[in-house]
């Protein structure tokens, strides 16, 4: 009887905490809240998260490719994130436009161009920007609140690397990473984490006459439909090219099929069957290649990042493929998925940034 006492008042609790964390589904939503469910003619919410000023530019790029239309309008939710110091309490800002605001603060100065994106893309995008001030161990819950109780379906994150004009890495932040890390698990919507190197520093203007060159590369897994989905709507953008790169497992061209690849193939069959031009203009091209093993997948990769000046990977969450078969040993940021990584690595000498998606978790 005693024994069964102290069981029950030590050993099971301690079991409990093991192996339950509510803290991991606690802003868990349940309905999809994502790119690939969103109807043609819904809006795209999106929770835009920036550090510093450095963020700014690369974030305003990749939210001006999102081709946002009359029918499919942006509502973008920009949070400021700033560390707090010295205050006691934790400070939450609304930011109601730049033009009605007297803040002089460096925090606002951020926020303007995001309010001037809008003003340039005016019934096209809405933005709604916030700057919140807090305790680093808290800015996840942040984060994934605003995330819940906006509706959005896709947080963007900046990377915590900084890359130099010359392509050198000039500065690391883990403090980012690790928030990176914790929104990844527990966000309730799909998230990108986004990595800047530098190569397209201005957006798009209407009356531009340049281009921008996307790349995808799809190996299968919700989290790559999840990519090409977003990737399929940069698309709608007339001066955008997107070139699509599917990697097949040389197996693979036997009879295997499973759930999972009946969806890849239905999600790419609009691209295979209009390799070239889809529809109203939109410029995709379709490729395969037929691989063998993870080493001919770094040869891919290095051979292809010059190409583009935006690529789009899946993360990859728990999915194995003989094309990624002893890449995890060399991966050097888990949370970017082992594609993403070979993207991000020093040793890939390329400018080209890098956008890794990852579907919501349900």
């Amino acid at each position: 009887m005693v024994i069964a006492i102290l069981v029950n008042a030590t050993i099971i609790p301690i079991l409990v905490r093991f192996l339950y964390d509510p803290d991991s589904r606690k802003y868990a939503a349940y309905e999809q809240r994502n790119i690939m469910h969103l109807k043609p003619d819904a809006e795209l919410r999106i929770l835009a998260c920036v550090h510093t000023s450095d963020n700014v530019p690369a974030m305003i790029n990749l939210l001006d490719l999102t081709c946002p239309t009359r029918e499919s309008p942006n509502v973008v939710y920009v949070l400021h994130l700033i560390e707090l110091m010295a205050r006691n309490s934790p400070v939450f800002i609304a930011h109601h436009n730049y033009e009605s605001s007297t803040a002089t603060t460096k925090s606002f100065e951020k926020i303007i161009p995001f309010y001037q994106y809008e003003g340039n893309n005016w019934g096209l995008v809405t933005v709604n920007a916030f700057t919140v001030i807090t305790p680093r161990k808290l800015m996840h819950e942040d984060i994934c609140t605003m995330a819940l109780d906006k509706q959005t379906s896709f947080i963007i994150l900046p990377f915590h690397r900084k890359w130099s004009i010359d392509g050198s890495l000039e500065e690391e932040n883990n403090l980012v990473r690790n928030l990176n890390c914790t929104v990844l698990d527990q966000a309730p919507c799909s998230v990108g984490i986004l990595i800047d190197r530098g190569r397209r520093q201005k957006p798009m203007k209407p009356s531009s006459p340049s281009s921008c060159s996307i790349g995808m590369l799809f190996l299968g897994g919700k989290d790559d439909r999840e990519a090409l989905m977003l990737a399929k709507r940069m698309a709608r953008g007339p001066r955008v090219k997107l070139t699509v790169t599917r990697l097949i497992e040389y197996q693979d061209c036997s009879n295997v099929v499973d759930w999972d690849t009946v969806l890849d193939t239905e999600m790419l069959k609009d691209v295979k069957q209009n390799n070239g031009v889809l529809g109203n203009g939109y410029d995709i091209k379709y490729v395969e290649e037929v691989l063998h093993s993870g080493s001919q997948t770094i040869k891919l990769v290095r051979s292809i990042a010059n190409d583009y000046d935006l690529m789009i990977v899946g993360r990859h969450y728990g999915v194995e493929s003989v094309l990624l078969a002893g890449l995890s040993e060399w991966s050097e940021f888990p949370e970017l998925g082992i594609v993403g990584d070979l993207f991000a690595s020093m040793d890939l000498n390329s400018r080209v940034s890098i956008l890794v998606v990852q579907q919501q978790i349900v």
